[in-house]
């Protein structure tokens, strides 16, 4: 069973951290050094939950992490700090105290006021010690010798000021990964990117469904989307109202879709663009790889996999069949972690 699980941490820890790679590498961050071959077109890009992952996944690769970050200092203003703070508080995705240095450091170095309400969110000197930041696979982390990076010194990291780079590239309009910051460069940033580029991966969507996929609130999506319906380019059906639901104090849940022709003028290609929650799939991964760092008999691991995956498989409906990474609630034991342990790692390199 030790071997299994060390394996599996292992396959898990790559997959994810290639994947991280080529949707950095999409944005614009470093260079693609695989062009085509690691296209991940097929899913339109979550920047608010590629950054969270990254603040947990990317201490592991330093190239990785710095790339991310030089990106972030000059393409910051096309984040959403709002939804960004949603996600990770909501979620529990990524590390929120190194999510503020990285805000400090992006307020700092790309001059972007916005990123300071997340440095001031995630606590300033909370240790007694700061601690190396970077910890590489595998590896104990290495005793820090230099001077300290100031943003991520106040936040309790040690780790050297990153050398200011100039290969991060503005996002491809090109690439259909790259929609969403594609709507933010063009209409700026807001809950309509997401709304937009939801609808656009299907025929009709409710509001609550729009507010599960994108991570507002669905009082704030169904406000902006009764502003959108002004614009005569978003539609609705007009659901009766029956005695039944008025009895029950429930009020009418449209469906809201684009008008013919939008689509086209907002995506002119010959395939849809596909809206995956990445959000709770990097969740997921992230409480898997919790799991897998502390070694356990392999009861005590099924248990504890099983809750991790009961936990999050709902929010993972939309675009991922919780059977593609090997969740089945007759699976116990070693079955369970056989299984999780092939396809889960497959699935992210697919990706």
């Amino acid at each position: 069973m030790a071997t299994l699980q060390t394996s599996f941490k292992g396959a898990l820890q790559t997959a994810m951290h290639d994947l991280l790679w080529r949707q950095w590498s999409c944005m614009g961050a470093g260079l693609d050094l695989d062009g085509n071959a690691s296209s991940p077109d097929a899913h339109i890009i979550d920047p608010e939950a590629l950054i969270l992952a990254t603040t947990l996944f990317g201490r592991r690769d330093q190239r990785l992490f710095d790339e991310a970050l030089a990106w972030l200092a000059r393409f910051g203003s096309l984040i959403n700090v709002q939804r960004l703070k949603n996600l990770q508080q909501g979620g529990k995705l990524g590390d929120s105290r190194v999510l503020a240095a990285v805000a400090a450091y992006v307020k700092r170095h790309g001059k972007l006021l916005k990123w300071g309400v997340l440095a001031e969110s995630g606590g300033k000197g909370v240790r007694e010690a700061p601690e190396p930041f970077f910890t590489p696979a595998g590896k104990n982390a290495a005793v820090f010798h230099g001077e300290p990076d100031p943003d991520f010194l106040v936040h309790g990291w040690l780790r050297r000021t990153p050398r200011q780079k100039t290969l991060a590239m503005p996002p491809s309009p090109a690439r259909l990964a790259n929609l969403l910051l594609s709507f933010r460069a063009l209409i700026g940033v807001s809950s309509r990117c997401e709304i937009l580029a939801c609808l656009l991966s299907r025929p009709s969507a409710r509001a609550a469904e729009l507010a599960r996929l994108t991570g507002y609130s669905a009082q704030s999506v169904q406000m902006v989307m009764g502003e959108m319906m002004l614009s005569g380019r978003l539609g609705s059906d007009d659901p009766r109202r029956t005695s039944a639901r008025e009895k029950a104090g429930r009020g009418v849940s449209r469906r809201y879709y684009l008008q013919p022709g939008v689509k086209d003028f907002l995506w002119p290609a010959q395939y849809a663009p596909k809206w995956l929650p990445w959000a709770a799939l990097f969740t997921l991964v992230q409480g898997v790889d919790k799991v897998l760092e502390v070694a356990q008999d392999e009861t005590l691991l099924s248990i504890h996999l099983r809750r991790v995956l009961e936990e999050h498989v709902c929010d993972l409906t939309e675009g991922l069949g919780h059977h593609l990474f090997g969740y089945n609630p007759d699976l116990s034991g070693a079955w369970l972690l056989s299984s999780l342990a092939r396809d889960l790692p497959q699935v992210l390199a697919r990706l």
